[in-house]
């Protein structure tokens, strides 16, 4: 049909399930904060990070999977958009929303190891450790948020529900 949006392919399967696992287990460990279960969840959710940059490292450039990195005339380009009331084109992440995905990763690596050294006799008795681990995951905590906050934005600019694109893997239609 004439002006027919069809859905078309943007998330592959690997990417949704390391999305929402990792979802899954960060919000877990938030209220769940210490003990063998929390480390496990923590480790499980790092090897998932790693899995994630590893194929978005070996994607095809094209792909929504691959890992820009936006620059700043990227950004600006896209947040002058926004203020103009204009959403995302691209099938992927906008150049902020890449920017948040590193930063979340960035920042659930830094926990899983600020986690396995506070368990080094090393660091047997040392505050600080612990504190900058709370301190990361409180960060976490408000990045994500920020995160949550972006997807309800550009949901609205662009009319589509990018939630059920991270689940379906598909936008439009």
């Amino acid at each position: 049909m004439l002006g027919e949006v069809r859905p078309r392919p943007v998330w592959d399967l690997l990417v949704r399930l390391t999305h929402w696992s990792v979802a899954g287990l960060v919000l877990f460990n938030s209220f769940n904060e210490s003990g063998e279960i929390h480390r496990l969840a923590g480790y499980v959710a790092v090897a998932l990070v790693l899995l994630r940059l590893v194929h978005g490292l070996l994607a095809r450039r094209d792909s929504t999977a691959a890992l820009p990195l936006p620059g700043w005339r990227m950004i600006y380009a896209h947040l002058a958009d926004v203020l103009r009331g204009k959403g995302h084109a691209g099938p992927g992440h906008n150049p902020l929303g890449q920017w948040m995905a590193y930063l979340l990763w960035t920042l659930i690596v830094a926990l899983g190891v600020t986690g396995w050294m506070a368990r080094l006799d090393a660091f047997w008795g040392d505050d600080w450790l612990i504190e900058l681990h709370q301190g990361l995951a409180d960060g976490l905590l408000g990045c994500v948020a920020v995160h949550l906050a972006g997807v309800v934005v550009m949901s609205r600019l662009q009319h589509e529900n990018l939630v059920r694109a991270m689940l379906t893997g598909r936008k439009g239609g």
